[in-house]
């Protein structure tokens, strides 16, 4: 095969990859979840997580606006749980449409409590233009959990939490 046809494979091999993210969940008592997720069509994607007894999660997680998604989180987690600020942008088109920053860019944040302890402060922060993401997780062995992430069309970068059937807490980076 010539340079020409190994070209094209190694550039669809590299797409593939690429596409994958890694997300990682912690509960206050330290159990772990390491997962991945994607994106798929109409603001959406896919949600794979492991946990250290093996179980796998799985679901899809759908954009919501950012007042829903505000609502939902402090309905659920606690009124001191995020706080958001600036104007709300996630209603205009695709979040990841302005994917190049400029000075003239409208961008909004999000803070919220980060759930393990840890020196230092202890919040995560994102910016934006801001994606809100809301997923519910089924696991193999009866585990459910629902979930809110929120993160940086600019760096991808972002938190959540998510609460399992049985009321344990997870808090999410990403």
């Amino acid at each position: 095969m010539t340079t020409a046809t190994y070209l094209p494979l190694a550039l669809f091999l590299f797409m593939l990859v690429g596409c994958v993210h890694n997300i990682n969940m912690q509960s206050k008592d330290g159990e772990k979840w390491k997962g991945k997720y994607r994106f798929a069509r109409d603001d959406s994607g896919l949600v794979q997580m492991i946990g250290a007894s093996g179980e796998v999660l799985t679901g899809k997680f759908h954009r919501v606006g950012r007042p829903t998604f505000v609502e939902g989180y402090k309905n659920t987690f606690g009124s001191d749980s995020i706080t958001t600020q600036g104007p709300d942008i996630s209603a205009y088109g695709n979040a990841f449409g302005g994917g190049i920053a400029s000075s003239r860019s409208l961008a909004d944040s999000a803070q919220g409590a980060r759930l393990q302890d840890g020196p230092g402060d202890a919040k995560l922060i994102v910016t934006g233009p801001l994606f809100y993401w809301t997923a519910s997780l089924h696991g193999d062995r009866g585990t459910s959990m629902g979930c809110y992430f929120v993160g940086s069309s600019y760096t991808g970068r972002g938190f959540g939490r998510c609460k399992s059937h049985t009321g344990k807490e997870y808090g999410a980076e990403f």
